[in-house]
């Protein structure tokens, strides 16, 4: 029998402007929902890649076979004694069965599951021609496609993210003909929308990218980042300048345009006079500028990628520099009003912004945060309380200024430059800005002691008030952002490595909301859970799901502790011998767990091997104690690994649960002994044996 051909298939969503934002995870769920179908046919590709522009989502899979393969399709019927009656003739169950199977009741067979006899039913498949497949898979996976908004047009009742205007379907070169929210398929594309054809007809992979480019789209996201982001830096080196880099906004601009022109614009020097982030803030979050430094200090020059070729280039440079300067005489003014009075001014404002219903205005916020301030700083950095009190008086003040309703990303840094202006000395300033951070993951922690005490109350005081109010995240929405600042409290305790109890703080939060926190036992253990349940998802990303879980089974209060108790853990998982050294441990904890043990005596120690455990244990507890009391985990864990011999010595030649009750009862209670100074390090029956993940 010939081999089965294998062809490409091409598949073009031609539409009108796709936001920025929502291209890559279009690109993404066409991949998956492709892929899923071909598995689900049976039918394997070499390759499919995914690609988007402003006016289109491409596919390209790659070896596709030309039709599916040939299938021996097995079917499990009912047992054996319902498919037959006494005499052995065939009942109505088996008649049925062979009929939905599609064959003569004659050639069923038995096949033994798990030790009774079932009929089967074999059947060979005929595979079928790949080319009618994909015409019913194609408007398949278009109609699941979602996306975070979606739209309908003129008279169709289909939905998606733009309006469609061609489709280009080709497999081994031949058109699959289908059709969707009114628009049929076919092999012809379009070029850039102003520069290109209107109509290119493509009949593979490689002419309909070669055609493409010829009109002016770059349809590959990695090329077009690649190329702006050489010409921006080649552009802005050869004025002297230093480009910004912003990853989200080089990804945000790959997607606004199909052909990449790269220009450079200016703006009046009189705008460096406000603080640098407004024009920046200016440049990239609205206009989509890249700026420009020199000598480390803002520069006056951008850079902007416009999606057209122009005769003169100079109009496009113009055009933007007229539209940002608009956009900076504004920031001009408001910062000029906000600086006319002192940041302390705007305190009382914010009696008219709500924080949260029922938990008061932002006011009402602020002195919740002095208050708590106040007590966290007692017990992580008390010669910083006045700077970290004064910083939450002033932490919100900025959010009626100008300036901040205008861009209210600069919330927080805006407080930190309004805050200098007006005399306030630089610790609080600096707390201000360090307040909301981390703002995202990955971002910078606070590096002052006034600004770590102030971004840990802003966090706890947020979580405090959302669970008192029963404002908990759901497994889909977090509205409040609770698991980034959850996220935020581990790391700033876990990297700074402040040595303070999670719980501790959470109960600091939660007494401070005073008769708005109900239960606030209840409430504390509940927020708490919730903090270490974002740990160990923080810390599973990075470790294995064994270590994490085996160390917060020993106590998860202290963040630093429990990742430095994980890395530990997983270096012992990395030796070879690692499971004999942790079965004497599980053994340990095992047979001691549900038992109730006491004191030892010495006295009725009698074996050696009992002896033996007992004097060495009794020599490292002094050892183990202080390793940790000083956080040395990896001489805790060489001190239990002193303790794998004569465990398993013990195991050996001794029978714990023996006849004598109370020679029993003293063996348990050694071996609890033993067991709890494991415990406080990390739970070795969290982690199975072979299991090196």
């Amino acid at each position: 029998m010939s081999e089965v051909a294998r062809l490409d298939f091409l598949l073009e969503i031609g539409t009108e402007e796709i936001p920025a934002r929502m291209a890559p995870g279009a690109m993404a769920d066409l991949k998956a929902l492709f892929a899923k179908e071909m598995e689900s046919l049976h039918l394997e590709f070499e390759k499919l890649d995914c690609c988007a522009t402003p006016r289109r989502l491409i596919m390209v899979a790659r070896g596709i076979p030309e039709r599916q393969a040939d299938r021996l399709v097995e079917r499990k019927g009912p047992a054996r004694n319902q498919a037959f009656d006494a005499s052995g003739a065939p009942t109505k169950a088996a008649l049925g069965f062979a009929r939905s199977a599609g064959v003569d009741v004659s050639q069923l067979t038995l096949a033994d599951v798990g030790g009774v006899e079932y009929l089967l039913a074999r059947k060979e498949e005929k595979g079928e021609v790949t080319a009618q497949l994909l015409e019913a898979v194609i408007p398949r996976i278009l109609s699941a496609l979602r996306f975070p908004k979606s739209m309908r047009w003129a008279s169709q009742k289909q939905p998606f993210v733009r309006p469609i205007h061609w489709f280009v379907a080709l497999f081994g070169g031949k058109v699959i003909p289908f059709e969707f929210a009114g628009i049929k398929s076919g092999n012809i594309t379009r070029g850039h929308r102003f520069m290109g054809a209107p109509e290119i007809e493509v009949d593979s992979p490689e002419s309909y990218v070669a055609k493409l480019k010829e009109n002016f789209v770059m349809p590959c996201p990695s090329e077009r980042r690649e190329f702006i982001r050489n010409e921006a830096e080649a552009l802005a080196k050869s004025k002297g300048l230093t480009l910004l880099h912003s990853p989200e906004l080089l990804e945000q601009v790959t997607f606004l345009v199909e052909y990449p022109v790269v220009h450079m614009g200016s703006f009046e020097e009189k705008f460096l006079e406000m603080p640098a982030e407004v024009p920046i803030t200016s440049m990239k979050n609205h206009q989509k500028y890249f700026a420009c430094m020199k000598d480390g200090k803002l520069s006056n020059h951008f850079v902007v990628v416009s999606n057209t070729r122009t005769k003169d280039q100079d109009v496009v440079s113009r055009g933007n520099e007229r539209v940002l300067k608009a956009r900076l005489e504004d920031g001009m003014f408001f910062f000029s009003e906000d600086r006319s009075r002192p940041l302390d001014a705007y305190v009382e404002r914010l009696s008219g912004q709500t924080f949260l219903h029922g938990m008061g205005s932002m006011l009402d916020k602020t002195v919740r945060l002095e208050a708590l301030a106040a007590l966290i700083a007692d017990v992580i950095a008390a010669d910083s309380k006045a700077d970290a009190v004064r910083a939450a008086r002033l932490a919100k003040a900025d959010l009626p200024t100008q300036v901040v309703g205008e861009f209210p990303e600069l919330q927080g840094i805006m407080g930190r430059e309004y805050a200098r202006m007006s005399g306030e000395p630089d610790a609080v300033a600096v707390a201000i800005d360090e307040h909301y951070m981390p703002r995202y993951a990955g971002d910078r922690l606070p590096a002052t002691p006034a600004g770590t005490v102030l971004a840990l109350a802003e966090k706890l005081d947020l979580m405090a008030s959302c669970f008192a109010l029963r404002l908990v995240p759901s497994a889909t929405k977090d509205p409040y952002g609770l698991r980034r600042a959850a996220l935020g409290i581990t790391r700033i305790l876990g990297e700074g490595r402040i040595l303070v109890p999670v719980s501790k703080l959470v109960g600091l939060a939660v007494g401070n909301l005073g008769e708005k926190a109900k239960n606030p036992d209840a409430l504390t253990t509940e927020i708490t859970e919730f903090v270490v349940g974002r740990l160990r998802n923080s810390l599973t990303g990075q470790y294995s799901t064994e270590a994490v879980d085996a160390v917060l089974a020993a106590g998860a209060d202290y963040p630093f502790d429990v990742e430095a108790k994980v890395k530990t853990v997983e270096e012992l998982r990395s030796r070879p011998d690692y499971e004999s050294l942790i079965l004497p441990f599980k053994r340990v904890i095992n047979i001691t767990t549900g038992r109730v043990a006491g004191s030892v005596d010495p006295s009725l120690l009698t074996d050696q091997a009992e002896l033996d455990l007992w004097a060495i244990f009794s020599g490292l507890q002094g050892e183990i104690s202080s390793a940790l009391d000083e956080r040395r985990f990896a001489d805790v864990l060489a001190a239990f690994v002193k303790l794998q011999p004569p465990i398993d010595a013990y195991f050996d030649q001794v029978l714990v649960l023996c006849e004598d009750e109370l020679v029993k009862a003293n063996r348990i209670s050694m071996l609890a002994a033993i067991g709890a100074a494991f415990l406080k390090f990390a739970d070795f029956t969290k982690i199975m044996a072979g299991a090196k993940s």
